[in-house]
């Protein structure tokens, strides 16, 4: 889902453009609280991923929603009793988690990694800005497919959704330790380059 794709509709159009595009979809996304609004940049980013040639809708509506329901229970259990419009907070603040990650999807779909560094430090960003955003996109695609095969196992083991609670523990426990691992790696392997005086 979040794996990059060099035959993307998008995929040759420049990273700064896209960069501008993200950053300014991120502004309208946290900053609107109208439905309508909400609404229209919902259908400007599906629209936008269809365009790309993005498949996976299926896996990404049915990977939030889980957690997406979480935070609705959450909305309406401690906010009963406000002056509050529970049912309207919750349909745009589900819309807005839709459109940003749906963004983010559009955006690590469409663009190269290794571009994106080389943009960033073209332009002179810091270190600490680019390197990041590098490794998010470079292994979010790794910890999607960790994600997938831990499910698998919890699957093949009999513990489903029909136990929520463990079933979650049971999918977000080894994960952390595998993004753990692989931070723990990541780490050694940046301060061995750095040790050597190679750049990444």
């Amino acid at each position: 889902m979040f794996q990059y794709y060099n035959k993307s509709f998008f995929s040759g159009a420049s990273e700064s453009l896209k960069i501008l595009f993200l950053l300014v979809f991120f502004i309208a996304a946290f900053t609107a609280n109208s439905f309508a609004f909400q609404g229209i940049l919902f259908i400007v980013i599906f629209a936008l991923l269809v365009v790309a040639g993005f498949k996976d809708f299926r896996k990404l509506f049915l990977g939030l929603v889980p957690f997406l329901l979480l935070a609705d229970f959450g909305f309406w259990f401690f906010l009963q009793g406000t002056q509050i419009n529970v049912a309207n907070l919750v349909v745009v603040s589900n819309l807005r988690i839709f459109n940003l990650v749906m963004a983010a999807v559009f955006f690590s779909f469409s663009t190269d990694a290794f571009a994106l560094v080389k943009l960033m430090k073209k332009m002179h960003f810091p270190e600490v800005i680019f390197l990041p955003l590098f490794v998010l996109f470079r292994f979010l695609p790794e910890i999607e497919k960790d994600f997938g095969e831990i499910r698998d196992i919890q699957k093949m083991r009999g513990i489903g959704i029909k136990k929520p609670v463990l079933f979650l523990r049971s999918l977000l426990t080894p994960l952390f330790l595998t993004v753990l691992e692989k931070a723990d790696e990541l780490a050694i392997a940046y301060y061995l380059r750095k040790k050597a005086g190679r750049e990444l």
